[in-house]
């Protein structure tokens, strides 16, 4: 296991020997070994002893904890990383406009590819779902990506292209769910809040990958300098929201294996999963990271998590040697 999600509330996670005890008060529920993992994600309110927190440090676990229904809230890391010549070239790759321009155009056009993938693989289960003209505004958008001069225009072409995707994402839910535009802070449906929660997930695996190489994750790219975010996480995320959890949500939905009724909705909060779903979407979020799959030229098996992995390290070659960056493409 290199994931262990910890989804109940009141628990206390404490070290014994080689291993984590998860305890509901003096009872001992779950025992997970140490070996091989990599992170812990707590959702709510759960205990964890500074034992445990000091032996994660020590081994590199990355702890990270969030809401309930999965806003981030902070995560605890071994140390800063000592690779203090990747930063120096992130902060000299950042003061080029061009670079910026030119990496930012490379990561919205692999998000519009892989917008337009899902979409064409979605048409042929759904034929009848009315998206043909969502496909080509996004077409017509990866064609005019290269044509803008500055990050403003290129953002508003990923607007465009973004729109016209979930605008077919809707059409395409089944087994009573509704979606009429992507929104969030709060969702007010339960799709939004699925697509939310899956990108907060993923969201927090990039973070840590990041930071684990020596990333300064608050100096993007494509997205600008802003106070309190982490701007290169935000441009790592856009070449996998689809691949990973756009599809992952219509799997769940029109699979059946979440319905309306798991979901609580008020004007106040928005959207909110029930425990039981939550657990279910974890899960098989898990199963869409660690699922082999064949990737590339010469079809070798990979997974998305060490994807991620190839991806991270791909983008510190483009900052240290100057390397083409090459985003991940999902095939249609």
């Amino acid at each position: 296991m290199e994931t262990l999600y910890i989804a109940e509330h009141g628990l206390q996670l404490r070290k014994k020997s080689d291993r984590i005890l998860v305890r509901r008060k003096t009872v001992v529920v779950q025992e997970i070994p140490l070996r091989g993992l990599k992170r812990i994600v707590v959702l709510g309110n759960s205990h964890v002893t500074t034992e445990l927190m000091r032996h994660l440090a020590l081994k590199g676990v990355d702890l990270a904890f969030l809401s309930s229904h999965g806003r981030y809230r902070f995560r605890i890391v071994a140390h800063t990383s000592k690779n203090i010549f990747l930063r120096i070239a992130q902060h000299d790759r950042h003061r080029d406009k061009d670079f910026r321009l030119a990496l930012g155009q490379t990561i919205v056009a692999a998000k519009c590819a892989n917008q337009r993938s899902l979409l064409l693989r979605s048409r042929r289960n759904q034929p009848d779902a009315g998206i043909d003209r969502q496909i080509a505004t996004i077409k017509k958008c990866r064609t005019r990506i290269q044509e803008t001069d500055n990050l403003s225009s290129l953002m508003g072409v990923e607007g465009t292209a973004s729109r016209a995707f979930f605008s077919a994402f809707g059409r395409l839910l089944l087994g009573g769910f509704e979606m009429k535009s992507r929104q969030y802070h709060p969702p007010p449906d339960p799709v939004n809040a699925m697509l939310s929660f899956g990108y907060m997930l993923l969201f927090n695996e990039i973070e840590g990958l990041l930071e684990g190489y020596g990333f300064d994750v608050f100096l993007g790219y494509l997205h600008g300098v802003q106070y309190g975010r982490a701007s290169l996480v935000c441009d790592m995320v856009e070449e996998f929201r689809s691949p990973v959890v756009d599809r992952l949500v219509l799997y769940l939905v029109n699979r059946r294996m979440i319905k309306p009724e798991d979901f609580t909705v008020t004007k106040k909060k928005g959207a909110r999963l029930h425990d039981e779903a939550r657990n279910s979407y974890i899960s098989n979020y898990e199963k869409f990271m660690t699922a082999a799959f064949q990737y590339g030229n010469e079809g070798k098996l990979t997974t998305f998590r060490q994807i991620l992995q190839c991806q991270v390290h791909g983008l510190s070659q483009a900052l240290l040697k100057g390397e083409q960056y090459a985003p991940f493409r999902f095939s249609s």
